[in-house]
């Protein structure tokens, strides 16, 4: 689990304890998947995690940022930097991260916080940040490495492919009444090649 930028030294330059920043991560996680975001307090956190409140606003101003560290635990649970030399092997490994991670307790985080998003623009501001916008940028990084293998031309929409990605396991989460459940029963290697009929689309 990453350790968020702003815990990684105390007041007076001591650095903190990681193990203390995954519990409250973790406790993060695990109170968002029990209560929704509404019910979520950082006494709440504090209590779960088996720290005080005042170790906790020492690493993180407000609920809202530890909901983003939240939120970037959930991306690094599914993003690989790994070049599997092929397009087709770099999304597979993408989409089944994604598929492993949102199939369990992070899928019915993200849901809550979709949930929330509605009509909290600081969540959706969140969310378009430490997800989208951190996806796009890994998706890029795929698809420069099969331009320059040769596999796909110039001119593909980055945008559209992240988009379609996140689409294609987010849409049964967020829609199907089993949520989770439903994506678990995706099977990466068939989304995959539709992610590349889009692109080798004329």
């Amino acid at each position: 689990m990453s350790v968020p930028d702003q815990a990684t030294s105390g007041a007076r330059g001591r650095p903190m304890d990681a193990r203390v920043d995954d519990a409250i991560i973790a406790a993060t996680t695990a109170l968002l998947a029990e209560r929704g975001y509404g019910a979520l307090t950082t006494a709440a956190i504090a209590r779960r995690a088996g720290v005080s409140t005042a170790s906790l606003y020492r690493r993180w101003s407000s609920k809202e940022d530890l909901v983003a560290s939240a939120c970037r635990t959930i991306v690094a649970d599914y993003l690989s930097p790994d070049d599997t030399g092929s397009l087709d092997g770099d999304l597979t490994v993408l989409v089944r991260n994604k598929i492993t991670a949102l199939s369990g307790l992070l899928g019915v985080v993200l849901k809550s916080l979709v949930g929330q998003a509605a009509h909290d623009p600081a969540i959706a501001a969140i969310l378009e940040r430490e997800i989208l916008d951190v996806t796009t940028a890994h998706v890029a990084a795929i698809l420069e490495r099969a331009t320059a293998r040769g596999e796909i031309g110039a001119g593909y929409d980055v945008s559209g492919t992240a988009d379609l990605a996140i689409a294609l396991v987010t849409t049964p989460l967020l829609l199907r009444a089993d949520g989770p459940s439903a994506v678990a029963r995706l099977v990466p290697e068939r989304i995959a090649g539709q992610l590349i009929a889009a692109l080798l689309r004329p």
